[in-house]
């Protein structure tokens, strides 16, 4: 389930209100900051739960702190439920809500509005700082998001379609210099989101993951400490914003990640990225499954998107593929990106068990219908020739793209093979076995193919099992053995399989279960 942006940037202006400049004080102002919260619920953020919509729950959050002197809080919000019917409200204190209700004062009746079109999260930006000028600025978006593709859906109002992030970008280009953007939304803490809005602010504050609908935005926390502490610099409002979205996600029991990113080294990780994608383009080679590996090896979850990767653990990956790491040219950048993006992410925090993440992802699809690449070269990225590392990686995945054959013959001393008996590309790395592809193993020769297009390589062991009494259980009686590559008699034989692979000597011997499962030094359990 998508979740937009909340794009918090603050700012200060040097210029009178009416105009846009850089920053600096408003003159004959006390106020320290303006939030302004850009509410799309003009599609399914509007769908009740538990009596209050999803949206309606984002202000109400805002709602149980309110505005102070130094700290105003105004927000633009829509609903579908009033036939995408938008208003602008200064945020009052109204801890007590009722249902599905807005308390605070209504400011500007706006009719219906397209929340998807730029202009009218331009127009937003100009009425709230010309009608609230502040020393800096926050500005929350709030709605669905899908990373570098742009934020902000309307079903009722709009096409349908999200507001680009090239459109997004000069939307706020209109605005004040933010001095913190977060997105509180799905997907968005990617390095291209951040090196279209370099420019536009100090921090972001973004997530990996996809998000929960319902609220875990956190201005309850971060507003009151905000508002006991106006003069708090940037990066630790954008800190505590982000350890406030983790907080309220541990609470509720959903997974999440939260990262700020210092957009000042944005343009200096960009540059680093742009050197990886080209020193991988020119000195691969004939490598290019070790880097499908990598990417492979690069952790993915129910939460992220298939084509995002975490630009850290991608390049750690890249780091470790054998004929890769001996490349000096390759190594030297991609510690150099590492560096980059530990200067460019001073927070990342996930609660994925396992999991660490450097704070950005970048697009890799694997697949040609994952590479929207009309768009994504509208993007400033573009300037990092990243969309050319991609485009070759997609070319390398095709081309390896080949007839995978693993051939071999099953053995079971003392015994003769049962028309049950099967042999398995087993992909686990962990006790249990995983069947990545299996076969049936012919019980006469004993011999057995697999034949498989592979698009990258895989890590697998050839393992074969045989349920003699053929009750489906792995039981006493039965035989279970694996490819003991380096003969040392441990199951300890995962080998990279690679597109094209051509093997043809793979010799299992199956072990008879005398009741046990413990085989050899390694426990393997079929499921």
């Amino acid at each position: 389930m998508n979740r937009v942006a909340v794009v918090i940037a603050f700012c200060c202006c040097s210029l009178l209100f009416f105009q846009c400049g850089k920053k600096g004080t408003e003159p004959g102002s006390e106020r320290e900051w303006t939030i302004m919260g850009y509410f799309d619920g003009n599609n399914n953020l509007d769908v009740s739960q538990a009596g209050t919509s999803y949206i309606i729950e984002d202000v109400q959050e805002m709602e149980k702190i309110g505005s102070s002197d130094a700290v105003t809080a105004v927000v633009m919000v829509s609903s579908l439920k009033t036939g995408g019917n938008s208003n602008y409200y200064l945020v009052g204190k109204h801890p007590d809500e009722l249902p599905d209700k807005i308390s605070s004062t209504k400011l500007k009746d706006l009719g219906t509005k397209d929340m998807s079109d730029p202009q009218c999260l331009k127009d937003f930006i100009t009425w709230a700082k010309t009608n609230y000028p502040a020393k800096r600025y926050a500005l929350i978006i709030n709605d669905h998001g899908g990373g570098w593709r742009g934020v902000c859906e309307d079903e009722q109002n709009g096409a349908g379609a999200l507001m680009s992030m090239p459109s997004v970008r000069q939307a706020l280009e209109g605005g004040p210099h933010f001095d913190v953007i977060i997105f509180h939304a799905c997907l968005m803490s990617m390095v291209e989101v951040a090196y279209e809005l370099k420019d536009l602010g100090d921090y972001m504050v973004a997530c990996e993951f996809t998000m929960p609908m319902l609220s875990i935005l956190g201005s309850d926390i971060w507003m009151a400490e905000l508002i006991q502490n106006p003069k708090m610099p940037s990066l630790d409002l954008a800190t505590k914003v982000a350890q406030a979205v983790y907080d309220k996600g541990n609470e509720a029991q959903k997974i999440t990640h939260m990262a700020v990113t210092d957009l000042s080294k944005v343009g200096a990780l960009g540059a680093k990225v742009s050197d990886l994608g080209n020193r991988l383009i020119t000195e691969t080679r004939g490598h290019w499954d070790e880097v499908g590996h990598a990417w492979g090896l690069t952790h993915y979850t129910d939460h992220d998107d298939p084509a995002f990767v975490d630009l850290r653990e991608f390049v750690k990956k890249i780091q470790q593929e054998p004929n890769l790491k001996e490349i000096n040219l390759i190594i030297s950048v991609a510690n150099e990106v590492i560096s980059a993006v530990n200067a460019a992410v001073p927070f990342t925090k996930t609660n994925a068990p396992g999991l660490s993440r450097g704070g950005l992802t970048v697009h890799i699809p694997y697949t040609v219908q994952q590479f929207d690449s009309t768009n994504y070269v509208k993007l400033r990225f573009k300037e990092t020739n990243w969309y050319n590392f991609v485009s070759t990686f997609l070319k390398s995945i095709q081309q390896a793209t080949a007839n995978t054959v693993v051939s071999g013959r099953v053995l079971w001393p003392n015994h003769t093979l049962s028309n049950n008996c099967i042999a398995m590309l087993d992909s686990s790395h962990t006790d249990d076995i995983v069947p990545l592809s299996s076969v049936s193993v012919n019980p006469a020769t004993g011999n057995f193919q697999f034949s498989l297009n592979l698009q990258k390589a895989v890590d697998v062991y050839v393992e074969a099992y045989d349920d003699a009494n053929g009750n489906g259980n792995y039981d006493a009686g039965d035989g279970l053995g694996w490819w003991d590559v380096d003969g040392d008699g441990n199951w300890d034989d995962m080998f990279v399989l690679k597109p094209g692979d051509q093997i043809t000597n793979a010799q299992v011997v199956l072990n008879t279960n005398q009741g046990a499962v413990n085989l050899a030094k390694r426990q393997k359990n079929p499921r």
